[in-house]
């Protein structure tokens, strides 16, 4: 019943979503037709590609519980996955604004709808999660926004004195902020559990793992993200020594 009730809710959500409102979150100016038929298929096959990704690297035993950092429409498939088709508890943390709000209003009228409980985005801090509770961190494309981390954007995407570079922010200040954030994220994992995150970002990541007592294996395989294109991998966290 689990797949037949993520099918459901994705469908529904499909027509309950105000795409052209969602667009805006994602565009310059007018972004009403961002979120085309094309590109909403996208975020499917791609989530659905990730899904398959997702379960065999699964530790057993875990927790149960994943917890999901700045993830948004991209992340749809899979958080709605690992809750109604794994029975997974799913934590999902993100900024306030229009794209959140949006997403929760759209989620609680499927959710009635459909008699389904679904897990809603909170605007809530890290710090509402508890310590070592966590065997599923997933953050993909956040250290490398370029609204939250321009200078940072520059430097992981070596971008820096190129025309695609934002040429904005401080990377000294920005890299201290991303550093602090990825600490607090570690501190949630209770391994042996997994981390998807982009190529970009685990070159924030692997420096603090040592001191958060974690060592990672990253695989070498992948796949494109929907909407950044960035490449995300399912890497795994064991504790250290």
């Amino acid at each position: 019943m689990g797949i037949e009730h993520f099918g459901a809710a994705w469908g529904e959500l499909a027509v309950e979503l105000d795409w052209p409102r969602l667009g805006g979150a994602y565009c310059e100016g007018d972004g009403s037709t961002f979120f085309d038929a094309e590109r909403v298929e996208a975020v499917l096959e791609t989530g659905l590609v990730l899904v398959d990704d997702l379960v065999p690297s699964l530790p057993r035993g875990g927790s149960g519980r994943s917890l999901y950092f700045g993830a948004a429409v991209a992340e749809l498939p899979l958080i709605l996955a690992e809750s109604l088709a794994l029975g997974r508890e799913v934590l999902w943390l993100n900024l306030p604004g229009d794209e959140t709000d949006e997403l929760t209003r759209s989620l609680r009228a499927v959710g009635t709808k459909l008699g389904l409980d679904l897990p809603l985005p909170s605007t809530h801090t890290l710090a509402s999660i508890a310590d070592e509770s966590c065997d599923h961190l997933w953050m993909t494309s956040v250290l490398t926004d370029p609204d939250a981390f321009p200078a940072l954007h520059d430097a992981l995407y070596e971008r820096v004195g190129t025309e695609l570079a934002t040429g904005r922010g401080d990377l000294a200040v920005e890299r201290a902020r991303a550093d602090a954030l990825v600490r607090e994220l570690l501190s949630k994992v209770a391994p042996p559990a997994i981390f998807t995150t982009t190529d970009e970002e685990l070159e924030v990541v692997r420096p603090l793992l040592a001191d958060a007592r974690l060592d990672i294996r990253v695989p070498r395989s992948e796949t494109y993200s929907a909407l950044v294109g960035d490449l995300v991998r399912f890497t795994r966290l064991a504790r250290l020594g």
